[in-house]
């Protein structure tokens, strides 16, 4: 029985963080969308990073992009933001199981200090990006590199954009658009 117990007492922990995980990206307005794993690895390599960068990811979801930039480049200092409990804590688990010295913390990123970024991962909703780029015009430095994907800042030109070719999109998306759009931005 004490068996049954403490796996109805896990069914139960884990509800209740999904629950608060839901009503979590509900507030924030920003949903748990994974990017995809070659999306990844072309943002990591159009961040042009040398080794010694502090990088941060703004709603770094798992931490994947961390992880990886973290990966190639082991003396960029990395640190994530998310806020819903359950992708926190999934960033955590990851985070721990892959031995790699990447920093994630429970917070806004629009309550962050970023005065140090050398580098800056996004993959928000349009809606969240105004506040955002007043944040990153009273704050970051220049010569930042801001890595985006999906949607462009607004007000902003990019240095670079590109698609990074997905084979799923050819059944879902428009004639003539291959993947998801990043935008390169230096500041």
């Amino acid at each position: 029985m004490l068996l049954a117990d403490f796996a109805l007492l896990a069914v139960a922990l884990l509800s209740l963080i999904i629950l608060v995980t839901m009503l979590g990206s509900l507030w924030v307005w920003v949903p748990y969308v994974p990017t995809p794993r070659k999306v990844v690895r072309r943002m990591v390599e159009l961040a042009q990073l040398r080794g010694t960068e502090t990088v941060y990811d703004l709603g770094c979801g798992d931490a994947r992009i961390l992880l990886e930039a973290k990966r190639r480049h082991p003396g960029i200092r990395a640190i994530g933001y998310e806020l819903p409990l359950g992708i926190f804590l999934l960033a955590k688990l990851r985070v721990a199981l892959s031995g790699l010295a990447v920093e994630v913390h429970m917070k806004d990123y629009l309550k962050a200090d970023l005065h140090n970024a050398d580098v800056l991962f996004l993959y928000l909703v349009p809606e969240v990006l105004p506040a955002l780029l007043r944040k990153l015009t009273a704050e970051i430095k220049p010569g930042t590199r801001i890595l985006s994907h999906g949607f462009p800042l607004p007000e902003r030109t990019p240095l670079h954009c590109e698609r990074v070719p997905l084979p799923s999109w050819q059944f879902f998306s428009a004639s003539g658009k291959k993947g998801p759009r990043v935008f390169v931005y230096a500041w």
